[in-house]
């Protein structure tokens, strides 16, 4: 009996490091059988319904009252991080009200995103035009860079000793 306390404790650490990063209320809204390749082949179908997708930012432009974030769609882990570049169905813009600082919202960097579908926007594409479907976030979380594995919970027991050895 005197171990069951600190294997709870240890229980819930581990149950806590894997939830996800946007809110149960959010989630809750969301319509999570709309996949990210329905909504890039009719966007104007999806308009005012609720998406959670994911992936790498590729730009982000500051307008007069709003910040467009142009992101490489990508599959999401059970945490909702985007884990899979190689294998993106397209692109998306978020559109956020107000200011958002491109040194933080970088190139490159994971987002994960929550909010309805509100429409599309036609940018030019190497020498072609693309559709993007726009989402209008209720709820997003920015990922440390990639590389910085913040998502894998690790817990290390072991003995032994080690040597140093200094010229």
């Amino acid at each position: 009996m005197r171990y069951f306390a600190p294997l709870v404790f240890i229980i819930c650490l581990a149950l806590i490091g894997c939830a996800p990063v946007i809110s149960k209320e959010t989630l809750n809204t969301v319509d999570r059988s709309i996949t990210f390749e329905e909504v890039i082949k009719d966007p104007s179908a999806y308009t005012g319904k609720s998406v959670v997708f994911g992936g790498t930012i590729l730009d982000t432009e500051n307008r007069e009252d709003n910040t467009v974030i142009e992101v490489l769609q990508e599959g999401l882990s059970s945490r909702l991080r985007p884990v899979e570049p190689e294998e993106s169905a397209g692109r998306f813009l978020v559109s956020f009200k107000g200011f958002r600082d491109p040194a933080i919202y970088s190139k490159g960097r994971p987002i994960t995103v929550a909010g309805k579908v509100v429409g599309t926007e036609q940018r030019k594409l190497g020498k072609g035009t693309y559709t993007y479907p726009v989402i209008e976030p209720s709820e997003h979380y920015l990922w440390d860079r990639r590389g910085y594995r913040d998502d894998n919970v690790g817990i290390g027991i072991g003995l032994g000793f080690g040597y140093t050895h200094i010229d």
